[in-house]
């Protein structure tokens, strides 16, 4: 007799599942991606998230060749390499990227700014502040700290460790007029997205603009390719309460819930730019409430970026 296959989706599920009920799960599961993974950052990957800072810089109507003037902008979900801030400071702004946990280190810090600087020696990308270029440069020439805020500083960007549905301990962020995040909504509760828009309506200026990428498709699909981006919504509250945990929390939120989240909390979608898979990618799934009810067009967004200012 044949034994079925494990699910690989499952397996990651459950071991995630078992690591978040561990004693300091987040430092853990952070040393453990750290040992796993190495410091390596592909120019693919680097040049992806690089797209991402072109289309931050065009909701604030700068083409990208422009210098940043007395532009401070707020990241929400740091991440392990600082791409994007790095990104809209060689362009002249400031930045402070926020996150609930430390991921940054030196040695990662180190090997994005290092890409840039290649990058942008080949002509492959662009940055409008020959200063700010300057200044990285130096950085890399100059012995490696033991930080990695010793690199980011000079080059304007603070990274801070904090809730951002209260900003008022980071004055830095006060007054901004652009707020942007990559691919880190999608792994936010939908209660604390709304805390977190309703802070940046207070601490933005009044001409403040938001500009956010979001992954909806279920991430595990990444990991098992037996799997759809739609795999998640075919699975009952209280099985996904089982499956999801806060080491890889998805809030399975559609593009729908999004904007009706936007504009509960004084935000107006300018400009939006979907992905969507055809609908023959729903053959054969069966999905649970509320899922079914979602009308087919929002339903097959599997990707999205989202502009928007006050309403």
């Amino acid at each position: 007799m044949t034994r079925a296959p494990l699910n690989r989706w499952w397996v990651k599920a459950a071991a995630q599942g078992a690591l978040a009920a561990a004693p300091r799960a987040a430092a853990l599961d952070d040393t453990l991606r750290r040992r796993m993974r190495g410091a390596y950052l592909s120019e693919d990957y680097f040049l992806s998230k690089w797209r991402h800072v072109t289309q931050h810089l065009r909701a604030l109507g700068n083409p990208g060749d422009r210098p940043l003037l007395k532009t401070r902008a707020v990241e929400i979900g740091t991440g392990w390499f600082p791409i994007v801030p790095l990104g809209l400071a060689v362009h002249g702004g400031t930045v402070v990227t926020i996150d609930t946990g430390q991921h940054l280190d030196a040695a990662r810090v180190r090997l994005a700014m290092q890409r840039l600087s290649q990058l942008e020696a080949a002509g492959t990308i662009t940055a409008a502040s020959p200063e700010r270029m300057a200044r990285l440069r130096e950085l890399l020439l100059a012995p490696p700290p033991s930080s990695a805020a010793q690199l980011l500083e000079p080059m304007g960007i603070r990274p801070v460790i904090a809730d951002a549905q209260d900003l008022s301990q980071v004055p830095e962020a006060h007054g901004s007029n652009l707020l942007v995040s990559n691919n880190t909504l999608e792994h936010i509760p939908a209660e604390i997205l709304a805390g977190i828009f309703r802070e940046f309506l207070r601490v933005g200026s009044k001409s403040a603009r938001m500009s956010h990428y979001i992954d909806l498709a279920d991430h595990y699909a990444g990991f098992d390719p037996r799997i759809t981006e739609f795999h998640f919504l075919t699975m009952s509250p209280t099985r996904w309460r089982l499956t999801n945990n806060r080491l890889g929390f998805q809030n399975r939120l559609r593009i729908g819930d999004y904007r009706e989240l936007l504009s509960q909390t004084g935000w107006r979608v300018t400009r939006e730019k979907l992905t969507r898979r055809p609908t023959r990618s729903l053959d054969g799934l069966r999905l649970v409430p509320p899922y079914d009810q979602v009308p087919i067009k929002e339903l097959l967004v599997v990707k999205a970026h989202l502009v928007t200012t006050r309403a």
